[in-house]
């Protein structure tokens, strides 16, 4: 265990150093908190002009906040189209393809959907329209993934899965971690939140600029009737090469940049757009936990386990969250997380 303690505090330090290396996140990351506070009242407006209903969930990234104010709609974590609103407050959707997404072609490969919105001419049309109807109802049948569809999409339908789960009203029955809601940009939309660290594990990571990674969930926590912000790192599988106590590595990595973003000259703004009511405290309590499948020999030996960052009052404390699933649903948590 002290082997391992030792490494969570290189990680940290680590990415600190990074941080202070590279100066240029904490202006752009800055711009960023500006432009979404700006246009954090219209999100939020946008939620009365129709209803989000599983299993289609909107999503949102920095760069769709800030500027277009378009929302992805997803089917088990994948892009199946795009929402924006108009300037007659009409909410339009479309599947036409964009410079990354060629969502006609995906759509119809994973979920046999041949329904197609919008055209060269128009390229969003009404999402009350006939057509967006019955492309929505086609979702709603939950059509299963075809084997065709790509790994990286495994994760995203397995975040999907426990965004829903923890989506779940607090006092519900059947929510085992009664604490524990998402962020979501304005309560709205599922939010994508981006690092300037990139690297396929824990020995890889680096700065990376704007093509960091982003982080896999970010969640509130409620203990002690306090909110405390949770960075969760999902894994589809629990195996030897990639173990928990690696998994927790990479999330503190994610977790280190956000406590430095919230103790910037912006921080405040971005407690704001976490979904913070009260003042940026003087103390800042972080969970990382990893989140991967459920296996007969859990490690749970890093549970509770708490790391002062250095010359502060913030510290980590490190948790897991192990899963099983079932069709598409999450069936059974274990987690060090109070419920």
């Amino acid at each position: 265990m002290n082997n391992f303690m030792d490494e969570c505090k290189k990680t940290i330090l680590d990415v600190q150093k990074y941080l202070k290396e590279k100066k240029e996140w904490e202006t752009r990351y800055s711009k960023y908190a500006d432009a979404i506070n700006h246009k954090l009242a219209k999100i939020k407006n946008n939620k009365t002009l129709f209803n989000e209903k599983g299993p289609l969930y909107l999503y949102m990234n920095v760069k769709e906040a800030k500027s277009s104010l378009k929302f992805q709609l997803r089917y088990l974590g994948q892009i199946v189209a795009m929402i924006k609103v108009d300037t007659n407050d009409k909410v339009m959707i479309s599947t036409k393809p964009t410079k990354k997404e060629n969502f006609e072609e995906t759509n119809k490969r994973d979920f046999g959907c041949t329904y197609t919105l919008g055209n060269e001419e128009n390229r969003y049309i009404e999402w009350v329209s006939d057509d967006a109807k019955i492309f929505r109802k086609h979702f709603g049948s939950n059509p299963k993934r075809s084997n065709e569809s790509k790994k990286k999409n495994e994760e995203h339908r397995l975040e999907s899965l426990l965004l829903t789960e923890f989506s779940k009203k607090r006092r519900s029955q059947e929510k085992p971690l009664c604490g524990i809601q998402p962020v979501k940009l304005a309560k709205i939309a599922r939010f994508q939140m981006p690092t300037p660290l990139g690297g396929s594990n824990i020995k890889d990571i680096k700065y990376s600029n704007s093509r960091g990674g982003g982080i896999d969930i970010l969640s509130h926590v409620v203990t002690n009737h306090t909110p405390k912000l949770c960075i969760m790192e999902v894994k589809d599988e629990n195996v030897s090469k990639e173990p928990p106590a690696k998994v927790i590595q990479q999330g503190l990595a994610y977790a280190t940049f956000i406590r430095e973003l919230l103790r910037s000259g912006s921080g405040d703004k971005w407690w704001k757009i976490l979904g913070f009511d009260r003042k940026l405290p003087e103390k800042i309590v972080f969970y990382v936990a990893c989140v991967m499948p459920s296996k007969d020999q859990n490690d749970e030996s890093f549970a509770g386990q708490i790391i002062p960052i250095p010359n502060s009052n913030d510290n980590f404390h490190l948790h897991y969250i192990y899963f099983q699933e079932n069709n598409n649903n999450i069936s059974n948590i274990i987690s060090s997380l109070e419920s």
